[in-house]
């Protein structure tokens, strides 16, 4: 009997704690269930290394649980408590609202956070003294560099518009020559036998050959692998806008050109202030009507000396209108706008886009972020443009010419004209009063 007793009192005891609160615990008050609130973050922009305190609730306080990306780049978390998270600015992450991650729960910031970059200024290639010759690179002489690009193994080719030719120039700076010869003139041939008559515009095609903008000979040239140079379109005598097949197409003294992903040769025709396409061995006119300045549909727009064109990834073509001393933007809906600057007003400003000045910015690179790096020619400086329009000057000071290494304002050029990215974000100048090409490391 005491044995019974004791068994149903056991069974009672269990029966009452299990009715009782239960043993497991309640999800956390905080970072559980709830999705992260993002009410604000400080500063909202810094230079590389700055740390970045974001403040909101619902952080939870597992630090494995959360992430933070600007612009697809991931940032270092250094703390998480509920309601902050202080993170390292993951480096050149460029213009971008914060996305963050806690528990794989998402919320994107309302603004945007404005990464400062800096860029330091070093030698790469030329003796600084105006001539020709080929060799290494402190001996290396050049007749004004213009434009420049890059192939897929760092190996930069350039337009020598004082001498006529077209330059390579190696990883290490030294330099050849691919054809051209000083006395220039209009004349298909191999190596120094075809002639050009002060080549600006330079292209890559992926075959190897070069396209070159022959702006005196009024003329598309290309430069095949082996040296051999042709004429595309154009021919110095017959200066003109028409349109068509390439043996009556005309230009009038074009400047820079760039192929898109289809192939297509883009060309800044500027004597004419219009945008040509070439295209299965026909020219046509994209935008642009006579030279001036007007904004509106392609055809109705007007450019005053489009020196060059570059695409950004969603479509959109920036135009260097060097006369109207702004940048220009064409939608992928035809439509041409003013980007940055005050139209046909020379001046030197940094700010938002409709109070920034250029004087004469002569080329545009773009970066992976949509970054615009512009050689502002007069200025003698190197601006970068924000994918918002606002401006900086990344290297250089405004308005002050000269020769100096350095970083942000302390470098010095004199008529930066072209400029070329390479895979790792480095930009090459070449600073064509100073026959030389620089090199900025940008972070």
């Amino acid at each position: 009997m005491r044995t019974f007793v004791l068994s149903a009192l056991a069974i009672a005891s269990a029966i009452w704690l299990s009715c009782g609160d239960s043993t497991t615990p309640n999800p956390p008050a905080t970072g559980g269930n709830k999705p992260p609130e993002l009410t604000s973050f400080s500063p909202l922009s810094g230079q590389k290394g700055t740390v970045i305190r974001i403040q909101g609730k619902y952080f939870s306080n597992d630090l494995s649980k959360v992430s933070l990306q600007i612009n697809g780049l991931k940032a270092t978390i250094n703390a998480v408590t509920d309601t902050e998270i202080t993170a390292v600015v993951p480096d050149k992450c460029g213009l971008g609202k914060l996305e963050l991650t806690v528990n794989s729960k998402k919320v994107t910031s309302a603004t945007a956070f404005r990464y400062l970059y800096t860029a330091t200024t070093s030698y790469f290639s030329g003796s600084g003294a105006g001539g020709f010759a080929d060799g290494p690179p402190e001996k290396s002489k050049f007749g004004t560099l213009y434009n420049i690009a890059m192939d897929s193994k760092g190996v930069m080719f350039a337009a020598d518009l004082g001498n006529c030719m077209v330059r390579r120039i190696e990883t290490d700076g030294s330099t050849s020559t691919v054809a051209g010869a000083a006395s220039g003139g209009f004349k298909d041939g191999k190596g120094n036998e075809g002639l050009m008559k002060f080549p600006i515009g330079i292209e890559l095609a992926p075959d190897g050959s070069i396209f070159v903008a022959d702006h005196k000979n009024n003329a598309i040239r290309k430069i095949f692998a082996n040296g051999t140079l042709t004429t595309v379109a154009g021919e110095p005598s017959r200066p003109g806008s028409a349109d068509g097949g390439l043996a009556s197409a005309q230009f009038n003294e074009p400047y820079g050109i760039k192929l898109d992903k289809t192939g297509t040769l883009w060309i800044c025709d500027t004597g004419n202030g219009l945008i040509r396409k070439l295209s299965e061995g026909q020219v046509s006119t994209f935008a642009g009507s006579t030279p001036g300045y007007a904004n509106g549909k392609l055809r109705e727009a007007k450019f005053y000396m489009p020196a060059y064109l570059n695409f950004d990834a969603n479509g959109n073509i920036f135009v260097a209108d060097k006369h109207n001393h702004c940048i220009r933007k064409i939608t992928p809906d035809g439509m041409v706008v003013t980007f940055a600057g005050t139209p046909t007003q020379a001046g030197y400003h940094d700010g938002e886009a409709g109070q920034a000045m250029f004087n004469q910015p002569c080329n545009i690179q773009i970066d992976k972020l949509g970054n615009l790096y512009v050689n502002d020619l007069w200025n003698h400086c190197i601006r970068l443009v924000y994918p918002d329009g606002y401006v900086t000057t990344l290297a250089g000071k405004g308005g002050t010419e000269g020769y100096r290494e350095g970083t942000g304002d302390h470098a010095l050029f004199k008529h930066p004209q072209g400029c070329t990215l390479d895979k790792d974000g480095n930009l090459f100048v070449t600073d064509s009063a100073n026959q030389r090409i620089r090199k900025l490391t940008i972070q």
